[in-house]
């Protein structure tokens, strides 16, 4: 087992202090509290006057200083009056246990997405059992590295280290925040004893008077407590102390209740001061973000969208209280990094009906995840993925209504049978999971053209040898068949029933047909064709290729159309899809092939 331990030593102080880091992660040197060793002293006053640190303080003294009150020369204990003449732009907070808890369990469900077993410990500690997922994470390192990642999107301070115990953990990463001792990460239980024993004995978690009792018997590190007879200090500590030591040291198992995420999530912020910007907007719903994706993890969910409420401040009389960005996307993922770049782009296009004083995360479109797996060949499916995040990328950054998708619609009248629309990554995600019906439609439509030639029996080609015979004996072209013709017409619905059919029939390929039926570049307006020598024309004399297909459609909607389209080729080998009108005798032309 490996246990990562992340201490928050100055939470309290933390949870209460506003947000002072700007969005760029850069901080204005001149606001902190620093004393300027100047050769004029008035001019240090000048400068201090109007800077601004943070101190947790009770009625009468300061119990816990922010860094830039250290460095002012601010120090716990001392009085409220002292501590501001030491920093004139000091600011004093008071406690807050609601919002200290309420911030310890927004770390802890964040820490979620890196283990299921998160415990909370004593002096604002959460303790990791990451040992069964180090391979996952790429090794101790560069999970010790996201984990602190993680910690630094809340402006939190933490001190951090691992061991092979729970308690082992509590005490280095205790070790480091007080910075006393030299290694805070140990993974080895053979060397756990060794450093563990060089640790100082006020660092246990008990009463002071535990502590001061240690002193006067001279025990200074753990090594010294252990060495002290067993009976005298279970009379005079209790047990309770041995145990935590056993517990430390392996010796002893140490059961731990995890944390559980809570069934829904709701998360939101309150922004220290009026917020106009998408770049402040983004650095402070990056911590909602962050928890969202820990609960994702946690409840081995995805989420393909989710709406950020924005509430905005009274003063502005004509913007309404809140407005709301909706963030969606086509595939199912819980990476916070994904999820932060796409509010980016949004927020980047969005202009502020007023300036933000709070936010709220509303996850609603939650689906089960599906993990991935690795496979010894890729496969063509694998693609779906990077296409879908393209699309994302290519409408959170150009606007939905600049990205166009084209949707199949059932309708057999080529010019309904799509519709071009602005890009929804939900009904791209519709047509991903219907994929591969498509592709069996596909392919038993690749081969139409042959199967229709291959089953043309010799009854069909005399007919159109002698619909052949009528039109060089001066039947008029582009009226109506003959009854011969009709009656042929009606035994086969399929057969050619006018001279231009006829003379189809009779020049059936000799080049390559092409592999789909239907042409992708579909003119947006068909085109009417002239004629000439019977044939239709589009720059040069067409060449029918095909038998008739008919489409009688639109009866329903008032717009009936009835077509008879043919696959036509010039004398340079390129090839167009043509209809002629089978009421006006019209030839149109409706698309190109490649």
């Amino acid at each position: 087992m490996l246990w990562i331990a992340v201490a928050l030593p100055l939470l309290s102080l933390e949870a209460v202090k506003p947000l002072t880091s700007l969005p760029d992660g850069s901080s204005a040197k001149q606001n902190r509290c620093e004393p300027h060793h100047d050769a004029n002293p008035s001019c240090d006053v000048g400068n201090i006057a109007d800077a601004h640190c943070y101190a947790l303080a009770d009625h009468a003294h300061i119990l816990m200083p922010d860094a830039d009150a250290l460095r002012a020369g601010v120090q716990p204990g001392h009085s409220r009056s002292y501590a501001l003449a030491l920093a004139p732009g000091l600011k004093l907070l008071t406690a807050d246990p609601a919002r200290e808890i309420q911030a310890f369990e927004a770390i802890a469900l964040a820490l979620l997405a890196y283990t299921p077993k998160v415990s909370l410990a004593d002096a604002h500690t959460l303790l990791l059992e990451v040992g069964s997922g180090l391979r996952l994470f790429g090794g101790l390192r560069t999970l010790l590295s996201r984990v602190s990642a993680t910690v630094a999107e809340f402006g939190y301070t933490a001190r951090i280290a691992c061991a092979p115990t729970a308690w082992g953990a509590w005490l280095l990463a205790q070790a480091r925040a007080n910075r006393q001792g030299r290694r805070w990460h140990v993974v080895k239980e053979t060397s756990l004893a060794r450093v563990l024993d060089r640790l100082p004995v006020s660092l246990l978690p008990v009463a002071q008077t535990h502590r001061d009792a240690f002193v006067h018997v001279g025990c200074v590190s753990l090594a010294d407590l252990r060495q002290l007879p067993r009976s005298g200090v279970v009379r005079r500590f209790g047990s309770g102390i041995l145990d935590l030591l056993a517990q430390a040291y392996g010796t002893r198992p140490d059961p731990r209740e995890s944390f559980r995420a809570p069934a829904s999530f709701h998360a939101q912020l309150e922004l220290p001061s009026r917020v106009d910007n998408a770049d402040a907007l983004l650095f402070a719903a990056r911590r909602l973000i962050v928890q969202l994706a820990g609960w994702l993890s946690a409840h081995h969910a995805a989420l393909s969208g989710y709406t950020l409420l924005l509430e905005h401040e009274l003063a502005s009389r004509h913007a309404p209280k809140t407005s709301s960005l909706n963030v969606a996307w086509a595939i199912p993922s819980r990476d916070a990094e994904h999820l932060i770049w796409l509010l980016r782009e949004k927020l980047n296009q969005t202009v502020l009906a007023a300036p933000v004083i709070e936010l709220k995360l509303i996850a609603d479109q939650i689906a089960e995840y599906a993990g991935q797996s690795d496979t010894l060949f890729p496969m063509p499916e694998s693609d779906g993925e990077s296409i879908a995040r393209l699309l994302e990328r290519l409408s959170a950054r150009l606007g939905p209504e600049n990205v166009l998708q084209m949707s199949v619609q059932d309708d057999h009248r080529p010019e309904r049978a799509m519709r071009v629309e602005a890009y929804q990554a939900q009904a791209f995600s519709r047509r991903k999971r219907s994929q591969a019906k498509g592709q069996r439609r596909i392919k038993a439509d690749k081969t139409w053209l042959t199967d229709e030639l291959r089953n043309a029996s010799a009854e069909e080609m005399h007919t159109a040898n002698a619909v052949e015979t009528e039109t060089e004996t001066g039947t008029g072209t582009g009226t109506e068949p003959t009854p011969h013709s009709s009656a042929s017409a009606n035994a086969k619905p399929t057969t050619a029933s006018t001279p231009q059919q006829a003379q189809a029939s009779l020049n059936l390929p000799d080049s390559v047909l092409p592999s789909q039926p239907r042409p992708i570049w579909m003119l947006d307006k068909p085109l009417r064709l002239m004629m000439r020598d019977q044939r239709p024309i589009y720059r040069r004399p067409l060449k029918m290729l095909t038998r008739t297909e008919r489409i009688e459609a639109g009866w329903w909607d008032g717009d009936l159309v009835e077509r008879d389209y043919y696959v036509a080729a010039d004398d340079r080998g390129h090839m167009f899809w043509v209809y002629r009108e089978r009421i006006s005798g019209e030839w149109y032309l409706q698309g190109l092939f490649g």
